[in-house]
């Protein structure tokens, strides 16, 4: 009998062996070829090409052929940092073509939790405090489509403080 398995985990294996949870000696589960597929928030520039592929398949699925995201939903969507991966993704995009009456998805439709956006980047960042918060706010904006209480709630601020925050920084 010839017999090739594919088989995926999301545990690193070379961990697993040195740790003694996995047996080198598993030869049916010892990775000959690994690939690496890094998860969907180390990949943000797959993820609006992604959902458009999905909302094109749950479209046809669900007999709504002209699915579209509005562009404060995209910049939701590129927000977040998608732990659940493309399985989230796509279970985000069903929930919310059933809740949309239309065709365009928006922000609101996402719903999108408030918690586990995309981590700071790991390079320092070059100016102020001041710039950072300024940028925290215009991108917390963005992404929950202009809604202020939302996005100070993104930010785990109040909203009054929001308000200060925008009139100090001239942000409108």
């Amino acid at each position: 009998m010839d017999v090739r398995v594919v088989a995926a985990t999301n545990r690193n294996l070379e961990e697993a062996q040195l740790s003694g949870r996995f047996a080198p000696t598993s030869t049916i589960a010892s990775p000959s070829f690994p690939i690496r597929l890094p998860p969907l928030r180390e990949r943000p520039g797959d993820i609006l090409p992604l959902a458009s592929h999905l909302l094109g398949r749950i479209g046809r699925q669900l007999g709504r052929r002209d699915l579209a995201l509005e562009p404060a939903a995209e910049a939701a969507l590129l927000a977040y940092s998608w732990p659940g991966n493309v399985r989230e993704l796509a279970n985000l995009l069903e929930r919310a073509t059933i809740l949309a009456e239309g065709s365009t998805l928006t922000v609101s439709h996402l719903a999108i939790p408030a918690v586990a956006h995309r981590p700071a980047s790991s390079t320092a960042f070059d100016g102020t405090l001041e710039e950072l918060e300024r940028e925290a706010i215009r991108r917390a904006l963005a992404a929950e489509g202009g809604h202020r209480k939302n996005a100070a709630a993104r930010l785990g601020i109040g909203l009054r403080t929001l308000y200060e925050k925008l009139k100090a920084f001239g942000i409108e």
